[in-house]
């Protein structure tokens, strides 16, 4: 596990796994994702990969309050399952979350999203809207 970013008492970690955080993380999915099909959690088990890089924002005693991972390709990437707990939206935590992701992987990173605003403000363009109303976004991240 390594610490990317210290944001006050919210510590924003890498690791490679989601070992030593289900229960945590099961926890945030379930109250970040609380409408149906509500097996945002289940979703997460099935398709993450040991070696993807995750990213979580920890604070008091490992507390997990955000999450995010990166389904890597080889031109980017697709960032995947981004929560934050409801009682700290609106302080950055998923933006930094987002930023580390970006700081840290090359290439166009692409997402589907219901708040294309929040992600319109990290640099992240609508490509088209899908049937069920979400928001397809790329972001081309390329050094310069």
């Amino acid at each position: 596990m390594d610490t990317v970013e210290q944001v006050g008492q919210v510590k924003i970690i890498r690791r490679d796994s989601l070992s030593g955080i289900l229960p945590n993380l099961q926890s945030l999915l379930e109250l970040c994702y609380p409408k149906p099909p509500k097996d945002v959690f289940y979703r997460v088990l099935e398709q993450y990969k040991t070696g993807f890089p995750v990213y979580a924002a920890v604070r008091k005693e490992e507390e997990i309050i955000g999450f995010a991972y990166l389904c890597p390709n080889s031109k980017g990437g697709t960032l995947e399952t981004l929560a934050v707990h409801p009682d700290f939206q609106g302080l950055r935590v998923g933006s930094k979350i987002v930023e580390e992701i970006l700081k840290k992987h090359l290439g166009v990173i692409q997402i589907t999203t219901r708040v294309p605003i929040f992600f319109e403000k990290l640099g992240f363009k609508q490509v088209f809207t899908l049937p069920d109303g979400s928001h397809f976004m790329i972001c081309p991240n390329f050094e310069v």
